[in-house]
C-alpha cells in the first residue's frame, strides 16, 4: 500500500467548489469578543500571532510529486477550516451558526451518500459562503486497497451526487477517507480533475478526545498556511462545536485570516 508521510496527522483530502467569499468578513470577527462557555477549558494560554513571510516547511508543496496537498500556498496570516464527513442534520447546522457568527469560511467535505439524503442541508453550505469537497460516496477507510473500478465509482457517484445537490456546482477537491492514499487513487483524481488535498493540523475531533484538547491541539499546531481538520459527520460531534466556538475567535484576535482553500 502506499501511504504518503503526514506532516501533522492520520485523516484527510479536500475540495474546493467556487464560489465567492469576501474575505474582508473575516477581519471583522478578529475584532469579535468571546468568553469561555465551559469553566473546563477556561483560561487557555493565548496564540502566538502569525509570522508574516514565515512559512513552515514544504509549504504549499506535496510530499511526493502528484501527491496531496498538506497546506496553502504560503501567504502571511491565511489558514483554512475544512469540515469532514457531513452533511449531518444535527451537527452541521450548529457548525454553520459558529461560523456565521464569526464570519469564517469553511470547505466541507462531504460524504456523496449523505449529500443525496440531506441536499436542503448541501444547500445551507453553500448559500452560507463555503465550498465543498468530494469526499467519497460511502467513505470507506479501505480506499487505497480498493480496486480501480470501485475509487472510480467512489470518487465519481460522489462528485455526481454532491453536484446535483449543489445545483449544479461540482467540487474540484478530493479529501480521501483516513487519509489514506495510494497511486491508484491518485490516478483517478487525475482522471476525474479533482485535486487531492490532505490537512496539516488534526485535532482528532472525531474521536472525542475532549473540548480542551480540540482546542489546544488546533492553537497549537496552527501556523501560516495551515489546514485544519474538523468534522460535522460521522458520530457525536457536541466537542467540534464547543471547540470551534472556542478556537476561532482566538486565532482571529492573534491575527489570522480564514480563507477558502486553493491549490498550491
Amino acid at each position: 500500500m502506499f501511504i504518503f508521510n503526514r506532516p501533522i496527522t492520520r485523516r484527510s483530502v479536500l475540495v474546493g467548489l467556487g464560489g465567492a467569499w469576501l474575505l474582508s468578513a473575516c477581519g471583522k470577527a478578529a475584532t469579535t469578543a468571546w468568553h469561555d462557555p465551559d469553566p473546563a477549558v477556561s483560561g487557555l494560554p493565548p496564540v502566538a500571532p502569525p509570522s508574516p513571510g514565515v512559512c513552515p516547511p514544504g509549504k504549499g508543496m506535496t510530499q511526493h510529486a502528484g501527491g496531496p496537498q498538506f497546506y496553502l500556498p504560503c501567504d502571511g496570516t491565511q489558514i483554512a477550516l475544512t469540515i469532514d464527513d457531513g452533511p449531518d442534520p444535527k451537527y452541521t447546522p450548529r457548525v454553520l451558526a459558529v461560523l456565521a457568527r464569526y464570519h469564517v469560511p469553511a470547505t466541507f467535505c462531504l460524504i456523496g451518500r449523505a449529500a443525496a439524503i440531506h441536499p436542503d442541508l448541501v444547500k445551507q453550505v453553500v448559500d452560507g459562503g463555503h465550498t465543498l469537497a468530494n469526499h467519497t460516496y460511502t467513505h470507506p477507510l479501505s480506499l487505497a486497497k480498493q480496486t480501480e473500478a470501485q475509487v472510480r465509482a467512489e470518487i465519481g457517484h460522489a462528485g455526481d451526487a454532491i453536484e446535483a445537490a449543489a445545483g449544479g456546482h461540482r467540487p474540484t477537491f478530493f479529501r480521501a477517507p483516513g487519509g489514506v492514499w495510494s497511486p491508484a487513487v491518485l490516478a483517478e483524481c487525475r482522471a476525474q480533475g479533482v485535486h487531492p488535498l490532505d490537512w496539516s493540523v488534526d485535532p482528532r475531533d472525531w474521536s472525542q478526545p475532549g473540548v480542551r484538547h480540540i482546542v489546544t491541539t488546533i492553537l497549537d499546531k496552527t501556523r501560516p498556511g495551515a489546514i485544519v481538520l474538523e468534522h460535522d459527520g460521522g458520530g457525536n460531534r457536541d466537542q467540534t462545536v464547543s471547540a470551534l466556538a472556542l478556537a476561532l475567535p482566538r486565532l482571529l484576535h492573534a491575527g489570522y485570516t480564514f480563507v477558502l482553500v486553493e491549490r498550491s
